[in-house]
Order: structure tokens, then C-alpha cells, then sequence
């Protein structure tokens, strides 16, 4: 069975701050593309009402997902995104580590947790 993990992070857009967060989002992928190999994808998406900024990622396995939450927990992005989006809800499927669930949980995030019954990567 496959490592990897899939990630999906969803947040409310404050009222007027979907075009920061578009530009802030076009960095964060620049960065993450040049700076994190074993993030295979991060795709940003925002809803047609600009309500909803959501992030589908792919780690490679759990060692890759805590190298992406500590860049982004101590890096330049973190508070620029959380300044300008509310509520969210953050799922991880697959095989998650118990470090990892443990950083998720003492940085205060509460995640939803599926274990992969089946499928495949192509």
C-alpha cells in the first residue's frame, strides 16, 4: 500500500480578502514546488463565491507531511493566510504517523482522520 498521504484543507475567506489570498497562495506554491520534493502535488483553489480557499496536497509519506507543516508553521505564510480566512476544517487520509498527529494536535489543529481502505496511485 501507498504512504502517501492526501490532505485536505479548507478555510473561510474573510469579506474582501480573496485577492490577497490569490497572490498569497501563487507564493506559497512557488515555494513549495521548488523547496519540498516529496510534496507531489499542492493545488489552491478558491470557490466561484470567494468564500472558500482550499488546499489539496499530496505528501509523499508522513516524514514529508511534518516537513511541510513545520515550513509552513514557522515560515512567512502562515500568519498571512490565517489573518485573512476564519473557520476551516483540515482532513488527512492514509497512513499518518503518530508524530504527525501529535504535531497536528500540540499545534492546535483539529484533524479528521480516514485510513484508505483501497485504491491506487498512478
Amino acid at each position: 500500500m501507498s504512504k502517501q498521504i492526501q490532505v485536505f484543507y479548507e478555510l473561510e475567506v474573510l469579506s474582501g480578502k480573496a485577492g490577497e489570498l490569490r497572490e498569497i497562495a501563487r507564493k506559497m506554491v512557488a515555494s513549495n514546488e521548488q523547496d519540498e520534493p516529496k510534496t507531489l502535488i499542492y493545488n489552491v483553489y478558491i470557490s466561484e463565491d470567494e468564500k472558500l480557499l482550499t488546499f489539496l496536497e499530496t505528501w509523499a509519506d508522513s516524514s514529508a507531511g511534518l516537513f511541510h507543516a513545520e515550513r509552513f508553521a514557522t515560515g512567512e505564510f502562515v500568519a498571512q493566510v490565517l489573518e485573512r480566512t476564519g473557520a476551516g476544517r483540515l482532513c488527512f487520509y492514509g497512513d499518518v504517523s503518530d508524530e504527525m498527529k501529535s504535531w497536528a494536535s500540540e499545534n492546535g489543529f483539529e484533524v479528521e482522520y480516514a485510513h484508505r481502505i483501497d485504491g491506487f496511485v498512478r
